[in-house]
């Protein structure tokens, strides 16, 4: 019986180790058991995840946990070094393992640095500076641990409310850079600015980290009722949800003339507080129509594709993600839609016949880091399909 009572002990010890920030209004009160911080080093992410279990675990499916380890993304930070150097490299990493910026770890060997983007990095966070491109990160790494609410407490660190946190500007870091050339190779946030301007109230973390039922700390730990947690997975431009939600179409005219089928259809970004497609100039959307008919052995296609075209200093379009932020000097042409923008899109398909026709148009994702098929992402997210009849049966 002791000795059941010493091992009970030792287990509510530990629980109690593990006891993690959450919100107020908690029904089991903890005894105060601080973790150990050491100043100016970063914690790692299943330290973390000891107590805030659902979070993590949901992080873990993001791509912000598999920022470095994505060999898409270690063949593009390598292709870079061999064109530009070592300075590629440490310019990659700022972003896709931003905990170098304390460790200082370039050859990727500490675990801290190995996790991408992780808990303690974003949590340490408390300010961003875009006129330091090369480290515009803020940070204080210790004991406190900063987050958007208000009341939060822990037993196991300390907690600060950070309105920062709330702030489009804490993801600007990565998501905004000029280029030495002075292009704007990465412009999301100063996208997300000009809706803003224009009247947008969203921030990013509105649309990309929406409030979800969870646990905020593991409940055998510190126990909540109703807690709602930011969504950690963080949805982006690889999303298919996020890309419906983003554009919308219609097929608003069709007209059969001698000259072949006129297709009029309309294009909205109605749900994104920046340009569509965002990030990288690699990243495209694609408006496809087809038409078909039952006498036609192939459909008559045409498309139209919206992105950011950047030129290199002898004027030829950079197609690969390495090159991009090194050896661009101009942007070409961008035709992107901006948040609230309508488009009315015109084609002419040159058919022939008076068959009924079938008319389909999708959008289409396309992002295609080193210009070769194999590694593309493409996702078709939103398709309308209507007839054109030639002929009324009765």
């Amino acid at each position: 019986m002791i000795l059941l009572k010493a091992v009970l002990t030792v287990i509510a010890f530990l629980f109690c180790m593990c006891a993690c920030g959450d919100q107020k209004g908690a029904t089991q009160a903890i005894p105060d058991m601080q973790l150990e911080f050491t100043p100016g080093q970063l914690t790692g992410a299943e330290v973390c995840g000891t107590c805030h279990i659902d979070i993590f675990s949901v992080w873990q499916s993001s791509r912000h946990a598999r920022s470095v380890s994505n060999p898409i993304f270690q063949e593009a930070m390598e292709d870079a070094v061999i064109l530009s150097g070592e300075k590629a490299r440490r310019f990659c990493l700022r972003c896709h393992a931003p905990a170098v910026t304390v460790a200082e770890d370039y050859d990727l060997e500490d675990p801290i640095v190995q996790e991408g983007i992780g808990c303690d990095f974003c949590h340490s966070l408390t300010g961003t500076v875009l006129e330091e491109p090369q480290n515009p990160f803020v940070l204080q790494v210790g004991s406190v641990k900063f987050g958007p609410v208000q009341d939060a407490e822990s037993n196991a660190h300390d907690v600060g409310y950070s309105e920062f946190h709330t702030s489009s500007l804490h993801c600007a870091g990565c998501h905004q850079y000029t280029n030495t050339h002075g292009v704007e190779i990465l412009s999301t946030y100063s996208e997300w600015k000009t809706y803003q301007a224009s009247g947008g109230d969203k921030s990013c973390q509105e649309c990309h980290m929406p409030l979800v039922l969870a646990s905020v700390v593991d409940p055998k730990v510190k126990r909540v009722e109703g807690s709602f947690v930011n969504l950690h997975k963080m949805p982006g431009g690889h999303s298919r949800d996020q890309l419906t939600k983003s554009l919308r179409l219609r097929i608003i005219e069709l007209k059969k003339s001698e000259e072949g089928v006129y297709v009029k259809v309309q294009l909205k970004n109605s749900g994104a507080g920046h340009a569509v497609p965002t990030g990288s100039p690699s990243r495209k959307v694609v408006l496809s129509l087809q038409a078909a008919t039952s006498g036609q052995a192939e459909p008559i296609r045409a498309q139209r594709v919206y992105q950011r075209l950047v030129l290199d200093s002898e004027g030829q379009p950079i197609l690969k993600d390495s090159r991009l932020i090194i050896d661009g000097v101009k942007v070409a042409s961008d035709n992107r839609i901006g948040p609230g923008e309508e488009r009315i899109e015109e084609f002419l398909l040159p058919v022939s016949g008076d068959g009924n026709y079938t008319i389909r148009a999708t959008l289409t994702y396309l992002y295609s880091p080193h210009n070769r098929p194999e590694t593309e992402t493409r996702i078709d997210f939103f398709s309308e399909e209507r007839k054109l009849l030639a002929h009324w049966k009765r």
